[in-house]
């Protein structure tokens, strides 16, 4: 086989809309691995919310959680790679989400903070299958360390106004990129870095990687990969950038991209 590596965004790619992973999916990931393709896991999802999936799929290898920005081992335990925002860049954007009346959601560890209570919220915790612990404060709540993922959620032309500041403000030392129109996901890392850098330390060649995704923050990973592919539903300028195009995620289009590109 000419690629040694599938790198796999989760939702909204490897779950179906109901956020399950389909029979087709779990054996055409299985059998790739048997091949001896390492199969990874890219997701803005922390580790908790992802640790069902790694068991149903039998992974062995490297995970990337927070959209890259913490890469751990198969269990969780290990941290491979850390690229965290700054203290005095978390303060920053809490200061920007204070005075424009943004509720963030802080990742510490493996708990996520916040004092959003909205409908976004809900759709959040439905979908990523983690609860979110209130907090009045954030800035109480936060302690100081630097953070590997904050998540605002917030209407459209909202989520429009923060990352064209962040864009502005950080010019790209902090990445700002959506997930969906309502979610905008903020990270010391993107997933195209993580996957350099996982590749790196596999020592697999760039030539030698697929990358399935279809979200704004799948991009970079799809540009990095020797061969990128974005799902049916994905954004328009997911797939302008990808060189392949797959099922959607209710048509189990990951295992359609393994067996039809692979």
């Amino acid at each position: 086989m000419k690629y040694k590596l599938l790198a796999v965004d989760v939702d909204g790619t490897l779950l179906d809309d109901e956020h399950r992973l389909s029979k087709k999916n779990i054996e055409a990931i299985r059998k790739v691995q048997k091949e001896g393709v390492k199969v990874i896991l890219f997701s803005g999802r922390g580790y908790p919310a992802l640790e069902e999936i790694i068991k149903q799929l039998g992974l062995k290898d490297a995970v990337a959680t927070q959209n890259g920005s913490l890469v751990l081992d198969c269990t969780g335990k290990k941290v491979l790679r850390e690229e965290l925002i700054s203290e005095e860049n978390c303060r920053k954007i809490f200061s920007y989400c204070r005075e424009y009346g943004f509720d963030p959601l802080i990742y510490q560890g493996d708990k996520v903070y916040s004092k959003l209570q909205n409908g976004y919220l809900s759709i959040f915790e439905r979908c990523m299958n983690q609860k979110v612990i209130f907090t009045e404060d954030i800035e109480e709540c936060y302690n100081g360390k630097p953070l590997g993922k904050i998540l605002v959620l917030d209407e459209p032309e909202k989520i429009c106004q923060i990352k064209d500041w962040m864009e502005a403000y950080f010019k790209g030392s902090v990445s700002a990129q959506l997930a969906y129109d309502f979610s905008l996901e903020i990270g010391g890392s993107d997933k195209g870095r993580a996957l350099e850098w996982i590749a790196d330390y596999y020592g697999i060649k760039r030539e030698e990687i697929v990358a399935v995704g279809d979200g704004e923050n799948d991009k970079n990973m799809l540009l990095y990969a020797g061969l990128g592919v974005a799902m049916q539903d994905a954004m328009e300028n997911v797939k302008s950038c990808a060189d392949k195009v797959t099922l959607s995620n209710n048509k189990s289009g990951v295992a359609f991209a393994i067996e039809t590109f692979m």
